[in-house]
């Protein structure tokens, strides 16, 4: 089973770093949700139960948020909806102190997928690598923690490409 867990997890890493690199952030939702439905059964598979269940509302926050261009996934409600819902969630199934940082990192990156500018997801995103690479490597979810090396390191590569060069080429014109 663990084997098969860190399977899931490579799976998830692939998705989770190709989606800082786009400059869409439709395609950025798309594969944020993929990477989200298998890090879920990832945890779910290691026995981390906080972080499943935290993960299972980050896929249903990011199918909601990546809808946001039409009326009924617009509302601001959403945003607050998701922060506690995950906030409860993580309150609820509660297994240890280390239960702190999924609920942490997923309510950053609640914010960061709410903004609309992909730079904004980006620049909060990096935050959430710290929770998520913590409570995958306490749970033995290990592929889980090199996606979050890997993730921090290719949002500094996006910010990189997509935010300072071309704010560098805008103060240079």
């Amino acid at each position: 089973m663990k084997i098969a867990a860190q399977i899931v997890g490579l799976f998830g890493i692939a998705c989770s770093l190709l989606s800082f690199q786009q400059k869409d952030r439709k395609r950025v939702m798309l594969f944020q949700m993929t990477a989200s439905a298998l890090f879920c059964i990832q945890l779910f598979m290691v026995g981390a139960i906080t972080g499943g269940c935290i993960d299972s509302i980050s896929f249903i926050r990011t199918v909601v948020f990546s809808q946001n261009d039409k009326k009924w996934a617009s509302s601001p409600i959403w945003l607050g909806v998701f922060i506690v819902a995950m906030i409860v969630t993580g309150l609820l199934t509660w297994q240890n102190a280390w239960s702190i940082l999924p609920i942490l990192g997923s309510v950053l990156s609640t914010i960061a997928l709410w903004m609309k500018k992909s730079s904004h997801i980006r620049g909060i995103s990096l935050f959430v690598g710290p929770c998520w690479l913590v409570y995958n490597l306490v749970h033995g979810a290990y592929t889980g923690a090199l996606n979050e090396v890997l993730a921090m390191t290719s949002i500094m590569i996006g910010i990189f490409r997509h935010d300072l060069k071309r704010k560098s080429k805008t103060e240079n014109t």
